[in-house]
């Protein structure tokens, strides 16, 4: 499959937030993926180049392009540099970074005739924000892996009409197990048979992530690759006919 890759520009308003595009010729779906705190980086290329080599088209935003442009931090290792991280997430306006979000999600939405409603996903600070548009747009479906402060999003995910798929490593530092479990409850309340929880023993936060040597699992990343390309085939639109 011929992917393409790119550096985008999407119009916010009075400016434009910068995105990274994979995709390949003709898209079966698309997908907006909300990055870690540590901003747009070779990780998150990589995991959209992978979901893209299985024929979606991939957006990653800046979501921090209000702040700075381009970060690159990492994936947490360094100490300096995850510090920098948690100082952006901290001054990050998620209200405001929401509505950016759901514009990138309009933007991709249109952008690929014929696959209809993007979906959305995100990973930590990016799985939370996967729920708050989740709750503010129509998604096909949403996706988040290891987000933090879930549990504090219940009426965000009561208010989401798409279905939800959501991983957890049992070993999460971001998110004890009471966390995780309060989680499950609130997402067992939506009582939408469409939705999936899953927990990974052992695993940490970041589990996903192939760059974060210290966190990545191989089993778990398997296992959850493989589950969240199943929920989006059975959710997102097919090729055009």
């Amino acid at each position: 499959m011929q992917l393409q890759s790119t550096d985008v520009m999407i119009p916010i308003r009075e400016s434009e937030m910068g995105a990274y595009l994979a995709a390949p010729s003709v898209p079966k779906g698309s997908l907006v993926l909300i990055q870690e705190i540590f901003g747009v980086t070779p990780a998150m290329r990589a995991i959209a180049d992978d979901l893209a080599s299985e024929g979606y088209a991939v957006l990653v935003p800046d979501i921090y392009w209000r702040l700075a442009r381009s970060l690159d931090l990492g994936n947490g290792e360094d100490p300096a540099e995850r510090q920098l991280a948690v100082d952006y997430s901290n001054r990050y306006d998620e209200q405001l970074g929401t509505q950016d979000l759901v514009n990138a999600w309009q933007w991709l939405s249109g952008r690929f005739p014929g696959t209809g409603s993007a979906a959305i996903a995100g990973l930590c600070l990016g799985g939370r924000l996967a729920v708050r548009v989740a709750a503010a747009a129509d998604v096909s479906c949403m996706i988040s892996l290891y987000g933090v402060g879930l549990d504090k999003l219940a009426a965000e995910l009561a208010a989401t009409k798409a279905p939800v798929q959501l991983h957890y490593g049992e070993n999460d530092n971001h998110n004890p197990m009471a966390v995780i479990e309060a989680v499950r409850g609130l997402v067992a309340s939506r009582d939408d048979t469409r939705d999936e929880f899953f927990t990974y023993p052992e695993a940490e936060h970041a589990f996903y992530n192939r760059f974060r040597l210290d966190r990545f699992d191989q089993a778990a990343h398997t296992l959850a690759r493989q589950r969240m390309l199943s929920f989006l085939a059975r959710h997102t639109a097919r090729h055009p006919s």
